[in-house]
């Protein structure tokens, strides 16, 4: 937690100090009238009491949790960060500032919109760490024809929106595969990164990640500094890129994702292996036939929370 963060966070925002110390203060409070009055006050002050604890009760059970899988809760937008021409990352504030969402790697939450008198939902991986207290972060990303993605360009600080989660079927334990390849296009990255956070920030965790992500433009790779840093960082981490319209001054890969890539930069089959695979149907069903054709066990499209090759 920044200092910002510490400067910001109310001690009562915490259900259990938001009782006791309220009460505590006002019990404190009635003995030193009591003792300089001389006069037995705390009979007449228990009804006030009582009221105090009620109250403080009943606003922390209100917000003891800002995500329920089966119902939907008003989140509030913070503010919003403009990360690439047409996306954007969003700060929602959760109940209190004390709290951190236990949203396992992998999964997304429901997002709920009014859009035309219709209540629009959509998925999306928080990219967040469960380490990190007090907000929600979404990467959305704005299409042509996209309802969703238009109406969060169109939200203010201060706006709520409705969500619901976590959701999602993968299952992922450290250490539990020795490496860990990936494939990611576009905005697909938003899971990748649940799954990074969960590696890096659990020492014991040794696993081996390789990741090939594939975009348009440089100027579409979401959060590319972030997994630079990383891949600088953590010597299990290693990331490559791969575009189809790159620039001039572009070194690295070009084109689709191919085959060739997919054995030159991921793990090769094995037992101890696992691939994991989030992008646009079309790179999806691309990547299975090639994991297919290098030996790896794909069941199908739709995948299970412990398939050796899950794809989101």
């Amino acid at each position: 937690m920044s200092q910002e963060d510490i400067e910001g966070t109310n001690i009562l925002d915490e259900p259990v100090h938001g009782i006791y110390i309220p009460a505590a203060l006002f019990v404190v409070g009635v003995a030193i009238t009591t003792y300089m009055s001389g006069e037995l006050k705390i009979l007449w002050s228990l009804p006030i009491l009582f009221m105090i604890i009620f109250v403080r009760a009943y606003s922390a059970y209100k917000r003891r949790r800002s995500l329920y899988p089966d119902k939907w809760t008003s989140l509030e937008l913070e503010d919003q960060t403009i990360i690439s021409k047409n996306t954007a990352l969003y700060r929602f504030k959760l109940k209190t500032r004390l709290e951190s969402l236990e949203i396992p790697a992998g999964h997304h939450v429901a997002v709920r919109v009014p859009i035309d008198g219709k209540q629009e939902v959509r998925y999306y991986n928080p990219i967040s760490s469960r380490l990190e207290s007090g907000y929600l972060d979404l990467v959305v990303k704005a299409y042509v024809d996209g309802k969703v993605s238009k109406y969060f360009a169109g939200l203010n600080s201060g706006d709520t929106v409705d969500f619901k989660g976590p959701i999602g079927t993968l299952n992922y334990e450290p250490n539990s595969s020795k490496h860990l390849g990936i494939v990611a296009g576009g905005s697909g990255i938003t899971p990748v990164l649940q799954i990074l956070n969960e590696v890096i920030t659990v020492p014991e965790d040794l696993t081996k990640v390789s990741l090939l992500y594939a975009n348009e433009t440089e100027n579409d790779i979401l959060l590319k500094d972030e997994l630079d840093e990383m891949a600088e960082k953590y010597p299990h981490f290693q990331v490559h890129y791969v575009l189809h319209y790159p620039s001039e001054r572009w070194a690295g890969d070009v084109g689709y994702i191919t085959k060739d890539q997919m054995s030159r930069y991921l793990p090769e089959y094995s037992e101890d292996n696992r691939l994991l695979i989030c992008g646009p149907d079309g790179m999806n069903n691309l990547a299975l036939q090639y994991a297919k054709e290098l030996g790896w066990k794909v069941n199908s499209t739709t995948s299970s929370g412990d398939d050796q090759v899950f794809v989101f």
